[in-house]
């Protein structure tokens, strides 16, 4: 017996708000636009039915490169002629009645000097409640700090201050599929050098990472220095900026709570512990961090950006099989105390450095766990019989 039912297609099941809300945030802006413009039935469900779904999380990192548009004219800057593309965009959301839906912007590896953020928060559609500009050109510390007090300042008017989560200083991730970034684009960012900036780093590098443990560092998998602190004279404005935007806006940093002695001055947290603690004791004298019981000006966002949800709670919740507790640390309470290969630690309490000993008691001090960068009795160990360290001794 024959059905007298069509198959259902693809615009049947795009219709559905729930089927729609979890495909759209894996589709490319040209790849939605592609959509819309199959049929007035696809841009009618784009564009007006479901457009505060399809224009929720807006990622725009994958946007044609400006260099490819030829030398900029005479009647604009450089800077405003690099943010053509993101600028351009936006306009069209705007034009189309959309960018009000856009509650997560991604602008990672782009060229956002500060006039583009300016006119992005004032605009009056404007309802971003997570912006991610991690890696973007263009973009000083100090133009940033500024804007930042200007949305947090007193006399805001009420209701005024939206953005609720900013992505700026963790890498971001190379993400597969659409979004996934071409060899031209490494080499237009400008990315850290990580540990291999440092000394014990050097003596070798002959690991091989392990295809298991994820290539991408984030807070919760442990992996060591996430960023370098090129902040210099504003390190201390921006601990005093997060400190002011407590329960107003959410960092993917946070201010380490341990110092070496009491005169050292607060530090921005750079190094992803894990939860396992000390080497030694297995703990710390300060408390891990741990989602669901640290309150949440203590947490940091957790990379990616959330793709189902414009919330710092979503945004500092761990990804399932990860670890909800971890230890997040600045590298200069660390400094002699971490191997910087395998990165275990050892705590104040179990261990310190011999630099950090006082004359007398560096006699009777035990021996020395971190030399160089490295654990003693591993990885410098392996270094040097590898040959690739201390002109080959072991060779």
């Amino acid at each position: 017996m024959e059905s007298n039912h069509l198959p259902t297609t693809l615009l049947d099941l795009l219709d559905n708000r729930l089927l729609l809300s979890h495909v759209v945030p894996f589709l490319s802006p040209s790849a939605l636009l592609s959509l819309a413009a199959a049929s007035k039935s696809f841009y009618s469900l784009v564009f007006v039915t479901h457009s505060r779904y399809t224009f929720r999380h807006l990622d725009l990192s994958t946007l044609p490169y400006v260099y490819n548009f030829g030398p900029s004219t005479n009647h604009e800057s450089d800077e405003d002629y690099l943010a053509a593309p993101v600028r351009r965009a936006l306009y069209v959301l705007n034009k189309k009645a959309v960018l009000s839906c856009v509650t997560t912007l991604v602008l990672d590896g782009m060229p956002v000097p500060a006039t583009l953020l300016w006119e992005i928060f004032r605009a009056d559609a404007s309802n971003i409640r997570i912006l991610s500009i991690r890696e973007v050109k263009n973009l000083g510390d100090e133009k940033l700090l500024q804007l930042l007090r200007h949305l947090i300042r007193p006399s805001r008017p009420e209701g005024s201050l939206k953005l609720k989560a900013l992505y700026y200083f963790t890498p971001s991730e190379p993400v597969k599929g659409s979004r996934s970034r071409s060899p031209e684009r490494w080499t237009f960012l400008e990315t850290s050098q990580g540990v291999t900036d440092t000394l014990g780093s050097q003596l070798g590098q002959c690991h091989i990472s392990d295809p298991n443990v994820p290539t991408t560092p984030s807070w919760t998998n442990g992996r060591g220095v996430l960023f370098n602190i090129a902040f210099r004279n504003s390190e201390e404005e921006w601990i005093q900026l997060i400190e002011s935007c407590q329960g107003l806006i959410a960092f993917d940093v946070v201010i380490c709570h341990h110092a070496p002695s009491s005169e050292d001055a607060p530090k921005l947290a750079n190094v992803a512990l894990g939860a396992d603690g000390c080497q030694n004791c297995h703990a710390a004298p300060e408390e891990p961090r741990m989602f669901g019981q640290t309150s949440a000006h203590d947490l940091p966002l957790l990379s990616p950006p959330p793709l189902f949800a414009s919330t710092v709670k979503a945004a500092q919740c761990p990804a399932p099989g990860e670890n909800p507790k971890f230890y997040a640390r600045c590298t200069h309470c660390l400094q002699g105390r971490r191997c910087e290969s395998c990165n275990i630690w050892w705590c104040e309490d179990c261990y310190t450095p011999l630099s950090q000993r006082s004359a007398p008691a560096q006699k009777s001090a035990g021996e020395i766990k971190v030399h160089m960068g490295l654990c003693v009795r591993k990885c410098l160990v392996e270094e040097l019989y590898t040959g690739a360290g201390e002109g080959g001794m072991w060779g």
